[in-house]
């Protein structure tokens, strides 16, 4: 059996703990035949006959990807790390929603979020559910409002955005996965260990006994490393080591968005909201999609409290270059909105920080650090993801809120003789982010996904109305 590596593992600790699963959304016209008209005039027999196919197709696909195999298993005491092993494909994990409108949707969406890891009724080390809502009205885009959605809710242990994006990809491409069809952290073909009951005990000893037998020397392996990640960084080095970019937004005070408003009562209630509007006209914001939505950010964070101190920051996520075996592979980085610019001169801005983020990402003393930070014992790294899951509200954080961006590709995906016609996603919301923003484009149109429980459904209708101004001005 395969460790799963460390930013993939502490990915699934921090699962147990508080909700993190994805939820990517992928909107379908309706057949072009027109067969799916029979639902709406009344005939329910052959509109379930209709969903039952599609979620057999599903099936069909999903049996031909290999990422979709995987399940796993945890080392007792975790004194090691997880293991990926390989487990069939049941019915159950394919679940038809009822629902009328595109509003009915969301709704679930967020009640799934909200309700955390068992959400979907799937299980920490189950990794996946695919649920279907039929024929629904007042879709976005959609002609005349009819529409198909299909959600593929995914442990982040899978995979981040890019690598579920991918895996989305092989569910939904119109010509159907081919064998074997893997994202980049698996090969396609390759075989992974089967779990066995009689010999999953013998299994689970033996690999605690083999974590807790190298905990010392992987925690001397790590210091050691630190130790010359720690000197990289001094004044000894090269100053070639220090000719970096300036370095982040400062943190700041939580805003009015980063806690619960007091109108909304506990538990919190997530919200969802979206907003599709063409590729060319987030263009026209910022010389990149991220760039030109976090522009427009910029202009309409301030006017709902977003704001410390005079700055808008969001924590926005930055995907490095796939490493091989590692399914999590990115970072995040505050960046200044500057609101107090023109839209123009900000996205320009703000198109320089992105850059000098992924400069000093790339840096050497960064790669040593995380090199040092690989080698900490399993243990260790899962007593930490508990702590941190546990620790006070901070006095600062990182940003107002959070962006994850991801293009998902060409709109050639299909499903029941539906074309594509947008994608959605929405990033976890936390105890100190109240309102996360989701950016995903297919072919030529982008929608940003909006999830909050820091707002109230009036101010968030507002909030959603302004973004559909600036970007249509």
């Amino acid at each position: 059996m395969r460790a799963l590596s460390p930013p993939d593992a502490a990915m699934y600790w921090r699962s147990l703990n508080s909700p993190t699963d994805q939820f990517l959304l992928y909107a379908f016209a309706l057949s072009a035949d027109g067969a799916d008209g029979n639902h709406r005039d009344g005939n329910h027999r052959d509109g379930n006959h209709r969903e039952g196919a599609i979620l057999g197709e599903l099936r069909e696909r999903a049996d031909r990807i290999a990422d979709l195999h995987l399940r796993i298993d945890p080392v007792p005491g975790n004194l090691d790390f997880p293991r990926w092993t390989r487990t069939p494909i049941r019915d159950d994990q394919f679940r038809l929603h009822p629902g009328d409108t595109w509003e009915d949707c969301l709704l679930t969406i967020a009640d799934m979020m909200d309700r955390g890891p068992a959400a979907g009724g799937r299980t920490p080390d189950e990794l996946w559910r695919v649920h279907v809502f039929g024929d629904l009205t007042q879709l976005p885009t959609a002609a005349g409002g009819h529409g198909r959605v299909v959600i593929l809710q995914m442990s982040h242990a899978l995979g981040d955005g890019r690598t579920a994006s991918a895996i989305a990809r092989c569910l939904l491409s119109a010509e159907g996965p081919p064998a074997g069809s893997a994202s980049s952290g698996q090969r396609s073909g390759e075989e992974w260990s089967r779990r066995v009951p009689m010999w999953g005990y013998v299994s689970d000893a033996c690999a605690a006994g083999v974590g807790l037998m190298t905990t010392l020397p992987k925690l001397a392996a790590a210091m050691a490393l630190g130790i010359d990640a720690w000197r990289r960084a001094g004044p000894t080095e090269a100053a070639g080591e220090h000719d970096l970019p300036s370095t982040t937004p400062a943190a700041i005070v939580p805003t009015r968005l980063n806690v619960s408003a007091p109108a909304v009562a506990a538990p919190k209630i997530t919200r969802l909201r979206t907003v599709t509007v063409p590729r060319e006209r987030v263009r026209l914001c910022g010389p990149s999609v991220t760039t030109g939505v976090l522009a427009v950010l910029g202009t309409v964070l301030p006017e709902i409290g977003g704001s410390s101190d005079g700055r808008v920051v969001a924590e926005v996520t930055i995907a490095r270059e796939p490493v091989a075996g590692q399914r999590n592979n990115f970072f995040t980085t505050g960046i200044d909105l500057r609101s107090d610019l023109p839209l123009a001169d900000r996205a320009m801005v703000i198109d320089q920080q992105l850059r000098d983020a992924r400069v000093r990402d790339d840096a050497p003393v960064r790669r040593a650090e995380r090199r040092a930070a690989a080698q900490a014992p399993a243990v260790l790294e899962s007593l930490a993801v508990v702590m941190n899951a546990a620790s006070a509200t901070p006095a600062r954080v990182a940003g107002t809120t959070i962006v994850s961006s991801v293009n998902r590709g060409p709109d050639d995906l299909a499903l029941g003789g539906g074309r594509v016609l947008f994608t959605a996603g929405f990033p976890a919301l936390s105890a100190v982010h109240g309102l996360s923003h989701g950016v995903h484009g297919i072919g030529d149109v982008v929608t940003i996904s909006i999830a909050s429980h820091s707002m109230v459904e009036a101010q968030l209708d507002r909030y959603v109305a302004a973004l559909e101004a600036v970007f249509n001005a």
